[in-house]
């Protein structure tokens, strides 16, 4: 997305405790005193000896000692017992086995979103043996009305603490989310990890507001036999993407009528992710989404809706296009990698491929980007333990262990988001194309699935969007449609701040 959307505006351990009890005192001597009188065994005076005459001081010694020895010894023990007391309730506490109080547990509620709790437990499992003090509650919520669903619920008094939500959703909920604190997850990090588009969509005044698990895009399904046929080779440019679609359509040698279909393009009633297919070849012309103006849009908006009214390539007595290109009625579709499961699903014995999604020659590519992440309700009442789980999902390790677990309930993992770990997924030939077209990628509120309410801001952008290509194969006046096409998106952005508000035009 070019412009970014405006905002309003620790890792725990527990160590074992430390044995080291202290030993109780040694119990004190009994204090007896020596005898006054002389022993029985001493020898008789000389004769002639006269004793000297008692004296008083040694009486009052002796009458001190007693008095003061017993005093002392007192002191002493009670000396020992209050240093003893004090190391017990205050040194002692780091060292008492029993002195040391283990962190509470904490419990995040995490809304996720398309991904099977079978799949995502392994993931779960992994953070919860790292970090024993906090559990993670998945909650896989239902796609229909989930996006009002989740306003509400992020709104309320005790929001989810983790929460799946789409990048184009940001204008809408960026009051709801809180920003990625300091030492739990960075702008660098994100920036690091990931690639170019997810800080675009992610990031503003260089806070984070998520991380992704997948980076979803789109690639070009190829009937691999139907081109064997005809010896032709996977189209890299749109002109070769014509030429092949023109190479491998039939129809009635009677009636004309349609019976295999050369690409999946040029309305909006049955081609899947029309949206994103249109808007795609918009930005790799070179209109900015934001301000839809210039004879590129015109060529572009032609160009496409050519493959139904011009070249009858497709026409809309055919399925949706998943199922057409899974039952042989079109030889070439463009789709985000979770089709590869339908298409799977519908004909296991379907020979075909995915490829790259063609470009404008001479000209560096522009690829597109549909992004789901994971953020953090603003209200939770954990957040440095929910960013903490955050960050756990954007590490290569959760990413990895994610990849893996999808491959084995579907067999065709989404992209992983982690650069390190898209890396190594791209030896998995249908998520390569993907993979490949991430450095490029770029992205806008015109996303397709996203599950939108019907007055949300993809939907109302969409619904100009669909209009004008529609206008286009009626036959409208193109300078016309353009122009309505440009001034709706205007005023709709402007609605969420995305643009200046649009100058009204002075009436004749």
């Amino acid at each position: 997305m070019d412009n970014q959307f405006p905002l309003p505006g620790p890792s725990t351990s527990t160590s074992g405790p430390i044995s080291s009890p202290l030993a109780p005192p040694a119990p004190s001597p009994s204090l007896g005193m020596p005898p006054l009188s002389a022993p029985s065994d001493a020898a008789p005076p000389p004769p002639g000896y006269q004793p000297p005459s008692p004296a008083t001081p040694p009486i009052i010694k002796a009458s001190l000692a007693r008095l003061i020895l017993p005093i002392g010894i007192g002191l002493l023990v009670i000396g020992l017992i209050s240093y003893l007391l004090f190391r017990i309730f205050a040194g002692g506490k780091e060292s008492s086995p029993t002195s040391v109080s283990p962190s509470p547990a904490v419990t995040l509620s995490y809304f996720g979103l398309w991904e099977p709790l079978s799949v995502m437990q392994p993931v779960i499992d992994a953070f919860e043996l790292k970090n024993p003090n906090i559990k993670i509650n998945y909650q896989l919520q239902s796609s229909q009305d989930y996006q009002d669903r989740l306003r509400t619920a992020l709104g309320s008094p005790n929001p989810p603490d983790v929460v799946r939500l789409h990048t184009t959703w940001l204008p809408l909920f960026a009051t709801y989310l809180l920003p990625a604190p300091p030492n739990t997850f960075s702008a660098t990090e994100l920036t690091t990890n990931f690639y170019p588009i997810v800080g675009k969509l992610l990031m503003a005044s260089n806070q984070v507001y998520g991380a992704p698990m997948v980076a979803e895009g789109l690639g070009l399904f190829i009937n691999t036999a139907m081109l064997q046929q005809k010896q032709l080779e996977p189209p890299k440019t749109w002109e070769d993407l014509l030429t092949v679609a023109k190479a491998v359509k039939e129809a009635d040698p009677v009636t004309g009528k349609l019976t295999r279909a050369g690409a999946a393009l040029g309305n909006t009633t049955n081609v899947e992710n029309w949206p994103d297919i249109v808007s795609l070849m918009l930005l790799q012309a070179g209109v900015s989404l934001t301000d839809i103006q210039g004879p590129e849009v015109a060529v572009t908006l032609t160009y496409y809706t050519d493959f139904v009214t011009k070249h009858a390539l497709w026409d809309d007595t055919m399925p949706p296009s998943t199922v057409a290109f899974a039952n042989e009625k079109v030889a070439m579709i463009i789709a985000p990698s979770w089709k590869a499961k339908d298409i799977k699903a519908i004909n296991p014995s379907l020979s075909w491929q995915v490829v790259p999604v063609p470009q404008l020659p001479d000209v560096d590519p522009v690829n597109w980007a549909s992004i789901w992440f994971e953020g953090v309700a603003k209200n939770t009442e954990h957040p440095l333990e929910a960013w903490k789980f955050v960050s756990f999902l954007a590490s290569a390790e959760a990413q990895q262990i994610l990849f893996d677990a999808a491959t084995a309930d579907r067999g065709f993992p989404q992209p992983p988001a982690n650069k390190i770990v898209a890396e190594t997924a791209s030896k998995n030939p249908v998520i390569a194309p993907f993979v490949l077209s991430l450095p490029s990628a770029k992205s806008f509120y015109t996303a397709s699935m996203t599950q939108d309410s019907p007055t949300a801001l993809n939907s109302r952008l969409i619904k100009y969007l669909e209009d004008a290509v529609n206008g286009i194969v009626a036959r409208q006046e193109t300078p016309k449609v353009v122009e309505a096409l440009g001034q709706g998106f205007a005023q709709v952005l402007s609605e969420y701040g995305l643009v200046a508000a649009p100058t009204p035009s002075p009436t004749p």
